[in-house]
């Protein structure tokens, strides 16, 4: 008589699906992470937009709370940084260099101060009004092709923000 062993206690995994399953995690992590890296510079620029834009926010109410004139220096030959100034004080001072790969400077080559911004002494004026000087100012990234980015201030103090289309090759 013979036995026939049917052992219903095959449960698990082979050598060879434990093998496969990591491969395929591999090979998916792999393919994340060149994605991440290649989206890194693009993610930089947008918080380094983001932290100049509340920067001048936070200028225009220092300058309504505290009633008096308020401004943003920009200094971008000292590496890359700005400042917020009240009554001679530094309230804020923020080097982009934390943010790497980001710099002030225009992807568009007629723009009125390609390598800074367009305020006048490179500084943002808020009086207690929140009436503010007009102009620009421009961040882009070492990415290839490189992305950029116009925050505008009108004259009632407000930024806008501006993304570079290299469709058209100007900011929209």
């Amino acid at each position: 008589m013979s036995r026939v062993c049917n052992n219903k206690n095959n449960k698990g995994f082979s050598l060879i699906e434990l093998i496969v399953a990591v491969a395929i995690i591999g090979v998916l992590a792999g393919i994340g992470t060149v994605m991440f890296l290649q989206e890194l510079p693009l993610y930089r620029l947008r918080d380094a937009t983001r932290l100049l834009f509340s920067d001048i926010q936070s200028a225009r109410i220092y300058a309504l709370r505290n009633g008096s004139p308020c401004i943003l220096e920009q200094f971008p030959a000292n590496g890359n940084s700005y400042r917020i100034v009240q009554g001679g004080t530094v309230i804020k001072s923020v080097d982009l260099g934390g943010f790497t790969g980001v710099s002030f400077g225009s992807m568009d080559a007629a723009a009125p101060a390609p390598d800074s911004g367009t305020f006048t002494g490179n500084q943002l004026v808020i009086q207690p009004s929140g009436i503010a000087s007009t102009g620009s100012f421009y961040l882009k990234n070492n990415r290839n092709p490189a992305d950029g980015r116009r925050i505008a201030v009108n004259a009632s103090g407000r930024p806008i923000i501006s993304v570079w289309d290299s469709a058209t090759n100007s900011y929209k």
